[in-house]
Order: structure tokens, then C-alpha cells, then sequence
């Protein structure tokens, strides 16, 4: 009867390690490791684009008709703009048109209305800092002068050539020899020119003024375009 009891003991204790045993031999399942986020990044803004083009606009003081003006104080003001293009960066076209403020070179002259359109090569050079310019330049401009001819304390006799107590029209050629300084903040830059006009006068070839310009100069972007069409060329009757 002991030995019945010792059996089922036995057996029962069997039983009992083959469960444990068979609970740690168990596979074990891993949990799925959640993939590491990975961050956007936004992408950086393109570069603003500038184009060759420029203008610009500034005032400027002149001395017109040099040698005509004889007031104390010759300075005329005068308001000025134009276009600028880069041929590459060492040569540079530009234009230029000013219109002078009405003077009196009293008492031969009256009500003076002058005005100047110009072309001019410029030769850049540049400074370590890129930003700072320093062009010489020469070129060619179409200058008007109008005015009422007294006739009155007339050193240069012009009644040779003109009609006293007359509006006169003086149209005439000339050769443009100056240099300009130019500073740039990006795509806005200040510039500065000295510059001198000599064209054919009654009397011969002559300095016909001198003149002092300034005022600033923008860089034009380039312009993106969109392809989308103005308007909608689909209706109800087409798809596609």
C-alpha cells in the first residue's frame, strides 16, 4: 500500500516539473520596437536671383552751360534717372537722363530750361569686399538748351548768332569723361559721379558743364513665372 502511494506521489511530482519545465522552455514573444521618428526639415529658401538689369534715380548738381553761366553761385539742382546693365563684371553699360531746375543767368539769359540724355561705358573695378565699386566711364549725350536771349551785357557777342529778345533752341552733341563710386547692400546700392560735358559751342570745343550726381541704384530680381493658366480652358463638356 506504501508503494501505491509513494507511485502516485511520483507521478504527481512528474506532472508537476514537466509543467515548470515546459513554462520556461516556453518561446518568449518580443514586442515590436516602434520605429524611431524621423524629423523634417524644411527645405532652405532659394537664393534671390538678380538679373543684369538696374535702375536707378538720384539729383544731381550741375553748372549748366558752363561757358555762358556767369552767376556767383552757377550751381543748378536737377532731378536724374536711368537704366544700368552689366555686360559682364568688369564693363557695364549706362544711361542716364537729367532734367535741370528753370535758372536765370541774368541778365543775358532768362528762364533757362536745360536738359540731358546719355549712354555711357563704365570699366568696374572692384574692392576685397565686393560690395565697393569704383568705374571711370565715357560716352556720348544729347543735350537741349532753351532760353529767353536779352541781349543785355553780351561779353560773348552772341547777337552774331541769335536773335535778341528771343526764345532760343540750343540742341548739341556731347562727350561724357567722369568717374562714379557705388556701395551696395544686396540688391540696394548708393552711388556717386563727377562728370564733365564737352561739346562744340559758338566759338569752338569747350567744357559745356560739370556735374555732381547721386541717389540709388536697385538690382532687379529675376521674376518666376507661373505655368498655370490665366483661366480655366475646361468645361462640362470636355475632361482631360
Amino acid at each position: 500500500m506504501l508503494k501505491t502511494y509513494t507511485l502516485i506521489i511520483v507521478l504527481a511530482l512528474n506532472v508537476v516539473f514537466a509543467g515548470i519545465i515546459s513554462a520556461q522552455t516556453k518561446p518568449t514573444v518580443k514586442k515590436p520596437v516602434p520605429a524611431a521618428k524621423t524629423l523634417t526639415v524644411a527645405p532652405a529658401p532659394d537664393k534671390l536671383r538678380l538679373t543684369p538689369w538696374s535702375i536707378k534715380a538720384g539729383a544731381n548738381l550741375s553748372v549748366v552751360y558752363l561757358a555762358r553761366n556767369v552767376k556767383d553761385n552757377s550751381n543748378t539742382p536737377g532731378i536724374c534717372g536711368g537704366l544700368n546693365y552689366e555686360v559682364n563684371d568688369f564693363i557695364r553699360i549706362s544711361t542716364l537722363i537729367t532734367h535741370f531746375s528753370p535758372l536765370n543767368i541774368e541778365p543775358t539769359w532768362l528762364n533757362v530750361r536745360a536738359n540731358s540724355f546719355e549712354m555711357n561705358f563704365e570699366t568696374v573695378a572692384r574692392f576685397p569686399n565686393g560690395k565697393t565699386l569704383l568705374y571711370p566711364f565715357a560716352g556720348l549725350s544729347y543735350n537741349t538748351y532753351d532760353g529767353y536771349f536779352t541781349g543785355q551785357s553780351d561779353y560773348l557777342n552772341l547777337k552774331e548768332y541769335y536773335k535778341v529778345n528771343s526764345v532760343i533752341k540750343n540742341r548739341w552733341l556731347g562727350v561724357n569723361f567722369g568717374i562714379g563710386f557705388e556701395h551696395n547692400f544686396g540688391m540696394i546700392g548708393v552711388f556717386l559721379d563727377y562728370r564733365m560735358r564737352v561739346g562744340k559751342q559758338e566759338k569752338g570745343i569747350n567744357i559745356m558743364d560739370v556735374c555732381y550726381t547721386g541717389g540709388i541704384k536697385v538690382r532687379l530680381p529675376h521674376i518666376k513665372i507661373s505655368k498655370k493658366p490665366l483661366f480655366n480652358t475646361h468645361n462640362r463638356y470636355h475632361v482631360g
